[in-house]
């Protein structure tokens, strides 16, 4: 286990200028979306985290608010997580295109159910993705694997997505906020020519993202905390990915519908369940806070998109 990792780090060593920035990428989107899953309770979580075998990046050590900080960011993203999981359940996609997911347990629940999921992910994060699905992994080693390209790489995606038979559903959740605009703006159009290829749609939270979190930490922590929260999360990020967070780029509806428009795109906004799921976080709430995230589910946070 461990000789593995060993062999992964020092194979990024002797890589390029951009390989050595692929591992920070992966220690910030796989390792710290990986500590907050399983903080709120995700067994499947807690496993890769303990297989790994790499420390959390954030404690009480190092952050003055971390209960705080840890349990609204525990509750976003298994929110995201389950919203991402119900859709596809509801509406039967076998297919499964998982852009920037990191190492959420999602690609191999949903692998386990039957359905064929492929990660669109840094090269690090595939080659430990794989790892642990072939660890844990029960169907999901024969329909769950991990495709290395950058979002703006047309070619790459197009070659992931053509692995498909049948109409897909792109799930995208957290990434944009970090994306410059270029990159951005050429991701969007390889989706679009991936779902006018294939049919499907995609589906995200980020253009709410804001004030979606926002609403999460008010449920936890009343509305006079909820700013804090949200500012010291994003200052937290900041810090390890060494760069300012685009958090109010396409946070206003009309400018995101604009922009998808731009790029051959519509979205429909959705509340993130149909039928509210029993988190495992749950566990960790009190009957009040569970009923303002209950009032959470119902709002349309929840974009799908289709290609015009």
């Amino acid at each position: 286990m461990k000789k593995f990792l060993a062999v992964i780090m020092f194979a990024l060593m002797l890589t390029t200028t951009a390989r050595a920035a692929e591992f920070e990428m992966v220690e910030y989107s796989a390792q710290v979306k990986l500590q907050w899953l399983a903080a709120a309770g995700i067994p499947e979580a807690q496993n890769f985290l303990k297989l790994i075998e790499r420390p959390v990046f954030f404690t009480a050590d190092n952050l003055n608010d971390f209960k705080r900080l840890e349990m609204a960011n525990a509750l976003y993203q298994e929110l995201n997580m389950n919203a991402a999981m119900e859709f596809v359940r509801e509406k039967n996609y076998q297919n499964v295109f998982d852009l920037a997911c990191s190492l959420s347990p999602r690609a191999m629940l949903l692998g386990d159910e039957g359905r064929k999921v492929v990660v669109g992910e840094l090269q690090t994060v595939c080659l430990i993705g794989d790892w642990c699905v072939d660890e844990f992994g029960k169907k999901a080693k024969k329909n769950v694997s991990y495709d290395a390209f950058w979002l703006q790489d047309r070619r790459g995606m197009m070659a992931s997505a053509d692995k498909f038979n049948g109409e897909i559903c792109i799930i995208e959740q957290g990434v944009i906020i970090y994306l410059t605009p270029e990159v951005r703006s050429q991701m969007f159009y390889n989706i679009r020519d991936v779902l006018k290829k294939h049919g499907g749609c995609m589906i995200t939270s980020d253009f709410t993202q804001k004030k979606y979190f926002t609403d999460v930490a008010a449920a936890l922590y009343g509305e006079e905390n909820s700013a804090t929260i949200y500012n010291e999360t994003k200052a937290m990020y900041e810090k390890v990915f060494e760069d300012k967070i685009l958090d109010d780029d396409l946070q206003n509806e009309q400018e995101a519908m604009e922009f998808l428009k731009v790029h051959g795109l519509r979205a429909v906004k959705y509340p993130l369940f149909t039928v509210m799921p029993n988190l495992y976080i749950f566990n960790k709430l009190t009957p009040a806070q569970i009923e303002k995230v209950n009032e959470i589910s119902m709002k349309n946070y929840l974009w799908v998109i289709t290609a015009l």
